[in-house]
């Protein structure tokens, strides 16, 4: 439990320095999926598989507005609502997480209609669940007042309740068993995480001023390690289940270096900016208010621009292409906090720097590390190689950034070395050394299984 837990603790933390929204959120589904497939024993073939539906899974929960429901956790007088909504929105994420982390554990036992056709059925929960509760604003855990925002638990909750529904119908009790525990020890921990790593808010906004601010990241981390630890638990529950899948291999597939880096850069372009660019303002526009057409086509394309299709999209990929795996849930997961390191820099109007220089250092710094994606999973150790890369590539994203926060932007404030400590480097601190553990207790566990 707390290999994975330390494992999600990091990368949940990474999520929210730099890498927001459900894209960012891959990066704690990648890290959790690594953990809990070494403590596993599963061959890198298999392991690279459960990495997507780990990304796309945790990657789900991102869709969720959560900031103004934690701002309820501020006042007095609406604390008990924001930590409902906190602890329930925890529960949806922890749910749908679970429940596909679980169905890529099993994938190989499926047949590829059955993946294919739950996914479409997330989708058609996730419709209803927008129309019926969160368009109309039915159960509300946002300001109604102050810039409203656009929620979509209730369309993620009905979504992964309707995958699972499918899969209780599809498959056999015992297959079914491994779905439905990952899916309650998610929720569970998922709803435990948030809800009680909400209360670091509340503590915060209690206190007088102090030196250490970083409230909302422990709110992060406390999510992050009790939600791994919850899945690790149901990956332990569920060992002697998933025992055959130690066995299947498919490291054998090959592709050419130069075809594997150019396939995740397309993938990357279509995913971060072909797709949004085209679909995004289509769907701004097409509207109930400009006829019952163009409100059901905006329906259609609202799911369109939303994360659960760019996961489906993701899982047919590997699904029929599994030598992409471990790009996708590697590079594609890196990628992404680059392009969010870059966008906040482009906010500063400290910083001067060229747009196309910009869109330079992403594909630069991405291809490279596609190319260590691309050698390293036809050597050794591949497991143990792909998180070393997702982890360190990560953490140096995020030491970058506070670089440039403070000798570029001058953000930070101190006074003296104890200001440097708990007021700016605290969170680094945590970054540094749960990288350090999780990339020991990797080489850790390599030896053992030696």
């Amino acid at each position: 439990m707390l290999f994975p837990g330390i494992a999600m603790l990091l990368g949940w933390g990474l999520r929210g320095y730099i890498g927001g929204g459900p894209f960012g959120a891959m990066i704690p589904g990648a890290m959790v999926a690594l953990a809990i497939s070494m403590l596993l024993g599963f061959k890198a073939g298999f392991t690279s598989l459960v990495v997507v539906f780990g990304v796309v899974g945790v990657g789900l929960g991102g869709e969720m507005t959560y900031g103004q429901t934690l701002g309820f956790l501020r006042n007095p007088e609406t604390v008990w609502w924001g930590n409902l909504g906190t602890t329930l929105k925890g529960a949806v994420w922890g749910i749908g997480g679970g429940a596909i982390l679980g169905l890529g554990l099993i994938q190989k036992r499926i047949p590829k209609n059955t993946i294919i056709l739950s996914f479409i059925f997330l989708l058609l929960g996730l419709l209803i669940g927008f129309k019926l509760i969160n368009d109309p604003k039915l159960i509300y855990f946002s300001d109604p007042v102050n810039r409203p925002r656009s929620e979509s638990w209730a369309g993620l909750l009905f979504g992964s309740v309707a995958l699972i529904g499918y899969l209780k119908y599809k498959l056999t009790k015992n297959d079914f068993r491994i779905i439905f525990r990952f899916a309650k020890w998610g929720l569970i921990s998922g709803g435990l995480g948030f809800g009680l790593g909400g209360l670091w808010m509340v503590l915060g906004s209690n206190l007088p001023d102090t030196l250490f601010t970083s409230w909302w990241k422990m709110m992060e981390f406390t999510f992050g390690l009790l939600f791994g630890m919850g899945l690790g638990y149901a990956a332990w529950q569920s060992r002697k289940d998933i025992a055959p899948e130690k066995q299947i291999d498919d490291d054998a597939v090959e592709m050419a270096t130069w075809k594997e880096i150019f396939a995740i850069f397309i993938i990357s372009l279509v995913v971060y900016w072909w797709f949004p660019a085209l679909f995004e303002p289509l769907a701004d526009r097409m509207i109930y208010e400009h006829g019952w057409l163009n409100g059901i086509i905006g329906d259609i394309l609202r799911i369109f621009i939303n994360y659960a299709f760019y996961g489906f999209a993701i899982v047919l990929i590997i699904l029929y292409k599994k030598e992409l795996a471990w790009q996708i849930g590697i590079t594609l997961t890196f990628c992404h906090t680059v392009i969010d390191y870059m966008r906040d820099l482009r906010l500063q109007p400290e910083v001067e720097v060229n747009l196309w220089i910009q869109l330079l250092v992403v594909a630069t710094v991405t291809m490279c590390v596609a190319y260590l994606v691309a050698i390293y999973r036809q050597k050794i150790n591949i497991n143990n190689s792909m998180l070393q890369i997702l982890v360190w590539s990560t953490i140096t994203v995020a030491f970058i950034s506070l670089f440039s926060d403070v000798f570029i932007e001058g953000r930070y404030q101190y006074s003296g070395f104890v200001g440097l400590i708990v007021r700016t480097l605290f969170v680094h601190i945590v970054f540094l050394s749960t990288a350090i553990y999780v990339s020991w207790k990797s080489f850790n566990i390599l030896i053992l299984q030696h």
